[in-house]
């Protein structure tokens, strides 16, 4: 026969158990998915820094693998480019970047779904005229087949400085 001051003790043990099991258990169940999403979120930050350089080095073959078939660019202008436009304006050089500084970038993910956004500090020549642009960006990606595709951009300019 057990004595009381055990038996007690291994019921106080057995219901804190039965109160914090379960919590246990899902932290366990998260702790890999929390990783994953982390993983995803540098994943897409590397996309990231991978996209800026390829536009600035005019390297349409990248962003055509980047950019899902569906891809479009709401620009500041308001204009909405699909993917096949804006690659011809990076090849045929309307558009030619020099440079892109990225300003508070954030990744945030939903499942299968990445949205980024931030501010860009961009100097190019657009059809034939120096340009500096400040924009704040959201891009939108989707996870296809374990493979992230950048699939929408829209940017908005920035009030000047005052």
């Amino acid at each position: 026969m057990m004595p009381q001051r055990v038996r007690d003790k291994t019921e106080e043990n057995m219901s804190v158990l039965k109160l914090v099991g379960p919590w246990l258990l899902a932290l366990v169940a998260w702790a890999p998915l929390a990783a994953a999403a982390g993983n995803a979120e540098a994943e897409i930050a590397g996309i990231e820094q991978i996209r800026a350089k390829a536009i600035v080095d005019g390297d349409v073959a990248t962003l055509d693998r980047i950019y899902g078939d569906e891809w479009f660019y709401n620009n500041a202008g308001g204009e909405s480019v699909p993917k096949a436009a804006y690659l011809e304006r990076i090849r045929s050089g309307a558009v030619k970047v020099h440079s892109i500084a990225l300003e508070a970038v954030e990744v945030r993910m939903y499942d299968d779904i990445a949205v980024v956004t931030g501010m860009q500090h961009v100097k190019a020549t657009i059809k034939g005229e120096d340009r500096e642009l400040h924009l704040r960006f959201l891009h939108v990606y989707a996870n296809r087949g374990g493979e992230w595709k950048h699939v929408a951009r829209q940017a908005t300019n920035l009030p000047a400085a005052k």
